[in-house]
C-alpha cells in the first residue's frame, strides 16, 4: 500500500504531463506486467468521426510494426476499445474483444482491427477515466500474457488500478499537448484568447494587426476543427477546460469554472 501511495504522491506533484505518463507506466509494468500504455484524452465525443478526430493520446511500449499497421490501415475509425471508452465508465477486458471476435460478434470494420490488435496484444484492459469534464482512457496491455491470468490478476487489483489511472487524469493537464497534436498554431491561440476576453472582429484585428475580417473566423475555423466544437461559444468553452486559454491573470472577469463572465449562462 505504501508503494501505491508513494507513485499517487509523486504522480500529483510532477507538473509536466510526460514525467506523470512516465511515472505511472514504469509502476504498472513493474506492479503488474503492463508494458505497453496508452493513455489518451477525447475533445468530442459526439460522434465516431469525432471521438476519432480529436483523440489526443501518448503511447508507449507497443511494437512499432503495430502503430505502424494501425496508422496505415485508419484502423483509428474502427477502433472499438477507443469508441467504448469514450462513452463508458467500466473497464474493458480485452479478452472480451477476443470472446466477441471467435463468436463473430462484431461488425467486419471492428473485428479487423481487434483480429490485428491480438497478433500484437495478448491482454490487457482498458479503463475509462474522467475528471473537469474531460473524458480519456488509459489502455493497458501485456503483448505476451495469458489473458486467463491476466483478467483474474486484474479482478483482483482492479481498485488499485483505477484509483491509478484516475488520478494519473486528474492531476495532468494536456494543454501543450494539445497544442502540438492539433497544429494550433501561435496566432490561432492569439485569436482564440483574444475572442475569450469578449473582443469584437475590429477590436482583435487590431490587436493582430491585420485588415482582413474574414482572418478572424479563419482562425477560429481552425480553433473549432482541432476542439470538436461546433461554434466559437463553444470553442472558447473547451479552450477553457484544456487549459488553452493561458494564465487566468491575462484575463479580466473570470468566474470560478475558469470562463470569461460573457460565456456563462445568465450573461
Amino acid at each position: 500500500m505504501s508503494a501505491i501511495m508513494t507513485i499517487m504522491t509523486q504522480i500529483i506533484e510532477e507538473p509536466a504531463l510526460d514525467r506523470k505518463y512516465r511515472l505511472f507506466a514504469d509502476f504498472v509494468e513493474g506492479e503488474f506486467g503492463y508494458r505497453g500504455v496508452n493513455y489518451g484524452i477525447f475533445l468530442d465525443v459526439r460522434t465516431e468521426q469525432s471521438i476519432h478526430s480529436t483523440f489526443v493520446a501518448k503511447r508507449t511500449g507497443l511494437s512499432s510494426e503495430w502503430r505502424e499497421t494501425y496508422q496505415k490501415r485508419g484502423y483509428g475509425r474502427s477502433d472499438l476499445a477507443k469508441m467504448m471508452s469514450a462513452i463508458g465508465k467500466k473497464p474493458i477486458l480485452q479478452t472480451r474483444f477476443y470472446r466477441m471476435l471467435k463468436k463473430d460478434e462484431l461488425p467486419d470494420r471492428y473485428a479487423e482491427v481487434i483480429r490485428g490488435v491480438h497478433d500484437y496484444v495478448k491482454c490487457g484492459v482498458v479503463v475509462p477515466v474522467a475528471a473537469n469534464g474531460c473524458n480519456g482512457v488509459v489502455g493497458l496491455y501485456d503483448p505476451e500474457g495469458d489473458g486467463a491470468k491476466h483478467d483474474k490478476r486484474f479482478d483482483h487489483y482492479h481498485a488499485t488500478i483505477e484509483a491509478l489511472a484516475k488520478q494519473l487524469h486528474l492531476s495532468s493537464n494536456w494543454a501543450s499537448e494539445i497544442i502540438s497534436q492539433t497544429r494550433l498554431s501561435e496566432m490561432n491561440l492569439r485569436v482564440l484568447r483574444l475572442k475569450a476576453r469578449g473582443l469584437r472582429v475590429k477590436e482583435i484585428l487590431y490587436q493582430i494587426d491585420r485588415d482582413n475580417p474574414k482572418t478572424v473566423d479563419n482562425h477560429m475555423a481552425r480553433v473549432r476543427k482541432a476542439l470538436g466544437a461546433r461554434n466559437d461559444v463553444e470553442a472558447v468553452a473547451k479552450a477553457a477546460r484544456f487549459g488553452l486559454l493561458g494564465s487566468f491573470g491575462e484575463f479580466n472577469d473570470w468566474d470560478a469554472a475558469g470562463l470569461p463572465s460573457q460565456f456563462m449562462y445568465g450573461h
